[in-house]
């Protein structure tokens, strides 16, 4: 069951995954994207893009390449068929508009607690599990650049009870505040290591307030884009990492 909260948030339970976004753009409309798209009762499409620029024309292109996605999650895919196919007709678009996109893709399954990821030119997600962190080396070429898609093979990651896993636009780690100092990754992780015993709610709510606060809440140069996804835990099971400030 998938739930807008409204404005530029959504929030969803499925396939044993409880997942928060968002997205604050930096004009009346933003360039980034992301979605929960769920596939029967077992398995669960979650995506995170930047479309360049920011804007209205960004924007468009976005809702696009959406479109596109949607699409291509009905024919029954593997995830490399999808982006595959979001290259060959999203890209394409893109290119002749003079434009790009940055795009990941994960897929989970939850029969055997598999998520699988993939990348095109987009920051790769972080996996929190218990004290490890795990950042999967994905890699791919952006969306608009080549006529086919070119980037490594999926990963593909076990989850257990408790696991969180974060994905974000760069416009998040490069927040600036008033001495022009970036957010930066290291602190997200820092933040996020400190709360995993939060749900994807809470935790969103916890990230984006430290966010505010080392901004000052001024006005950013790019949009900025969240997603937390947490695999749920038994009723009075343990989660993993440090109890929440």
């Amino acid at each position: 069951m998938s739930l807008d909260t409204g404005g530029n948030g959504k929030q969803i339970i499925h396939a044993g995954i409880q997942g928060a976004g968002c997205s604050i753009p930096a004009d009346l409309e933003g360039g980034d994207f992301f979605d929960f798209i769920p596939l029967g009762e077992d398995q669960l499409i979650v995506a995170i893009g930047d479309v360049m620029g920011k804007g209205m024309r960004a924007a468009g292109q976005m809702k696009e390449l959406c479109t596109i996605l949607h699409a291509c999650t009905r024919k029954d895919l593997s995830l490399l068929e999808i982006i595959k196919q979001l290259a060959a007709i999203g890209g394409k678009q893109l290119h002749r508009a003079g434009s790009f996109a940055t795009l990941c893709l994960i897929s989970y399954e939850q029969q055997h607690n598999c998520l699988t990821c993939l990348s095109a030119g987009h920051p790769s997600p972080v996996i929190f599990s218990g004290r490890n962190i795990h950042v999967p080396r994905v890699r791919g070429v952006a969306l608009g650049f080549l006529e086919e898609y070119q980037g490594t093979r999926p990963e593909q990651v076990v989850l257990s009870r408790g696991d969180v896993v974060i994905l974000y636009t760069d416009g998040l780690v490069e927040a600036r505040d008033a001495n022009g100092q970036n957010y930066g990754l290291n602190r997200l992780k820092e933040i996020v290591a400190a709360n995993t015993c939060l749900d994807a709610v809470e935790l969103q709510e916890v990230i984006l307030n430290d966010l505010f606060t080392f901004t000052g809440c001024r006005q950013q140069r790019d949009d900025v884009t969240l997603v937390i996804l947490k695999k749920e835990l038994e009723k009075g099971g343990e989660c993993h990492g440090d109890q929440g400030k």
